[in-house]
């Protein structure tokens, strides 16, 4: 009973940031057509990337923008099996569910819009973090609980 109470807290889990993140990023789509200033720090500005975190290995090729997202894709599947086999452990699997729903999110992007729509800018005067969305979040604060509770098996 334990184990199915779990399971159905992971999914809701799942679905949250999946929802969350289609959510804001449909809002963006229909509402943020052109730059929008928040306040000083915060500013959205619709963004279709090609490439992974932050614009790395961005490609034009439709060739090589399929190859990332099948190699994207793999590695879901990969943390997939690997949150499986912590689960059957018994361990917990916070972080990868967050990766997963994120990454899973992002996937539908590239092949619904050509790319993962991003949209949340973040600067202070001159510096610029680079473009993110709400899955990325959750990917980021995801690997993070890994490393944490990684550490704390160790």
């Amino acid at each position: 009973m334990k184990k199915l109470l779990q399971l159905c807290a992971y999914g809701l889990l799942a679905a949250a940031v999946f929802i969350a993140d289609r959510a804001s990023k449909t809002y963006a789509l229909q509402n943020f057509v052109e730059s929008v200033q928040l306040n000083r720090f915060i500013s959205v500005e619709l963004v279709f990337n090609r490439g992974i975190s932050w614009g790395m290995l961005r490609f034009d090729d439709h060739r090589l923008f399929l190859l990332v997202s099948v190699l994207v894709i793999t590695v879901c599947l990969l943390l997939a099996l690997y949150a499986c086999k912590r689960w059957y452990e018994s361990k917990l699997i916070i972080g990868e569910t967050m990766v997963f729903a994120g990454a899973l999110s992002n996937v539908l992007d590239r092949f619904w819009y050509g790319g993962v729509v991003d949209f949340i800018v973040i600067s202070y005067e001159s510096w610029v973090f680079p473009i993110f969305n709400i899955a990325d979040v959750c990917i980021v604060g995801g690997v993070f609980l890994m490393c944490l509770f990684a550490a704390d098996d160790a």
